[in-house]
């Protein structure tokens, strides 16, 4: 069983998917398996992704099925205890998988670790800023309740079984399944279940292909509308604020 599986999925991201795949094998804990699950690529990607010669990669291809079932069909065939997440475009620094571990290692009640950090740099990989987000539980439930994301899904890793103990990734929501999946991990009782390390672990790249770019629209789209709604309500059940409120 490997220390933990980088797990990356991916719909025709052939500029980006080389850079992303080369920043998880290149991390200084070696013990790590790279899980890519081809969500039905139509472009050059796999492609791309079949260059490299390193047994620790695993690509895995379901057909068109969107991210939220791509992300559970990944965390399904995930070796290790350990899952971190790294978007297509992204890019995860050296250290990472290193000091997620070791800490999960250290704080058996936590479920789930990202950085206070969200770098984010553009098409080139030059920086352009870095957000600061909250470490602890009540800073991260504050930001939920203003329906603010807390945490950089490219900087998460967390305990397996207990994300599939929680079923997973809401496969009915097109867009924030990752601030679903907070919510869910922290649950009624806002125990110290989830927190955002005092490092660096990842970049966040922006560019125009992006699924939520600019010109995109899903955020405002029916589909995109419902997910927001039913991601609000659960806010609000989840911490006792009104749904007006979040």
């Amino acid at each position: 069983m490997p220390r933990a599986t980088i797990l990356t999925t991916v719909f025709n991201c052939e500029d980006y998917i080389a850079i992303a795949v080369e920043s998880a094998l290149a991390q200084t804990e070696r013990d790590i398996e790279v899980l890519v699950v081809d969500d039905g690529c139509t472009d050059r990607t796999i492609e791309r992704l079949r260059r490299f010669e390193d047994s620790r990669l695993r690509i895995i291809s379901c057909g068109r099925q969107g991210q939220s079932r791509a992300l559970n069909t990944g965390l399904a065939a995930a070796s290790a205890e350990y899952v971190a997440i790294l978007d297509a475009d992204d890019v995860a620094l050296p250290d990472r998988v290193r000091l997620q571990a070791g800490f999960l290692d250290n704080n058996d009640q936590v479920v789930l670790v990202g950085s206070r950090f969200r770098p984010s740099i553009d098409a080139s990989g030059d920086r352009i800023r870095r957000d600061v987000l909250a470490t602890e539980v009540d800073g991260i439930v504050e930001a939920l309740q203003k329906f603010v994301t807390p945490m950089f899904h490219s900087s998460v890793m967390y305990r397996k079984a207990a994300v599939v103990a929680i079923g997973g990734y809401d496969e009915t929501l097109l867009c924030y399944k990752d601030t679903d999946l907070y919510v869910r991990v922290i649950g009624p009782h806002r125990s110290r279940s989830i927190v955002n390390l005092d490092a660096e672990l990842s970049l966040k790249r922006l560019h125009a292909g992006q699924f939520f770019g600019p010109d995109n629209g899903v955020r405002v789209s029916p589909a995109g509308l419902r997910s927001a709604a039913t991601v609000r309500g659960r806010i609000a059940e989840a911490f006792g604020t009104s749904r007006q409120a979040v």
